[in-house]
C-alpha cells in the first residue's frame, strides 16, 4: 500500500498490541467476548476507540474490531468493519501465544498499527514506503553527537565539549576511561566524515563568492 507523497510514522499511528494487559486479558482460548479499547493522548483524553469481538476455538479465531475514520477526499466519516484471523502458537516451555494474522499481508504479528489514509489495522510492513521512528528520522551527525554527549554524562564531565577530548573522573580506573575515550575517538572520527563535506561545499562557495 502506498501513497504519493506520504511518508508514515510509526509514533503517529494507533498501536493494537498483543502485550497490552488490555488486549491480552481480553484474547484466551474457547472465549467469546466485547467491549471497547481506548487510545489516550498526551492528556490523558481519548484521542479514538475502537469497538472490539473476540471469538476463539481450539487456538483459532477472530479479532473483528469496529471503528469510524475520516475520509481525506470529502471529509465524511466511513464505518470501518477489520477481521483479523488470530491464532495460537505452542511454546517450547509449554502453553501457547496468541498471535494476529495482518489482513493485507496475511504476516503473523504481536502488534499491528492503525495509520492514517489506510482503513484496516496493519503489520508495519505492509506498508510503502516503510515507516519509520523518530529516532530513524534524526540525522546521523545528531545521532552520533548524542551518543558523544552520553559518554560526557558517563563520565560526569561537564566541562569538555564535542572539540575536545573527555576528562577522566578521579573515581574511574583508567582501564575503563580508556575504553570510554577510545569509543568517543571512534565517534569523533564518524562525525568528521558527515561534517567535512559540509565544510568543503562551505568553502566552494566562499571561493565563488
Amino acid at each position: 500500500m502506498s501513497r504519493d507523497g506520504w511518508r508514515p510514522h510509526i509514533e503517529s499511528a494507533l498501536s493494537l498490541d498483543l502485550a497490552a494487559r488490555s488486549v491480552a486479558q481480553m484474547i484466551a482460548p474457547n472465549v467469546r467476548r466485547s467491549g471497547s479499547w481506548y487510545w489516550p493522548d498526551s492528556d490523558g483524553d481519548t484521542l479514538a476507540s475502537v469497538a472490539f469481538a473476540v471469538e476463539t476455538q481450539d487456538g483459532f479465531g477472530t479479532l473483528t474490531l469496529r471503528y469510524c475514520t475520516i475520509d481525506p477526499s470529502t471529509d465524511e466519516r466511513e464505518s470501518i468493519t477489520c477481521r483479523i484471523a488470530l491464532t495460537a502458537i505452542p511454546l517450547h516451555f509449554g502453553g501457547s501465544r496468541w498471535w494476529m494474522l495482518c489482513p493485507y499481508t496475511h504476516r503473523l504479528a504481536r502488534k499491528l498499527y492503525k495509520f492514517d489514509g489506510i482503513d484496516q489495522f496493519c503489520h508495519r510492513t505492509a506498508v510503502r514506503p516503510l515507516p519509520t521512528y523518530a529516532s530513524q528520522r534524526v540525522s546521523g551527525l545528531t545521532r552520533l553527537q548524542h551518543k558523544r554527549w552520553t559518554i560526557r554524562r558517563k563520565l560526569g564531565d561537564d566541562c569538555t565539549g564535542l572539540f575536545d577530548e573527555p576528562m577522566k573522573p578521579k573515581w574511574m580506573r583508567w582501564r575503563t576511561f580508556r575504553k570510554h575515550a577510545a569509543r568517543d575517538a571512534e565517534l569523533a572520527g564518524r562525525e568528521d566524515a558527515y561534517m567535512s563535506p559540509a565544510l568543503l561545499r562551505l568553502l566552494a562557495l566562499e571561493m565563488d563568492g
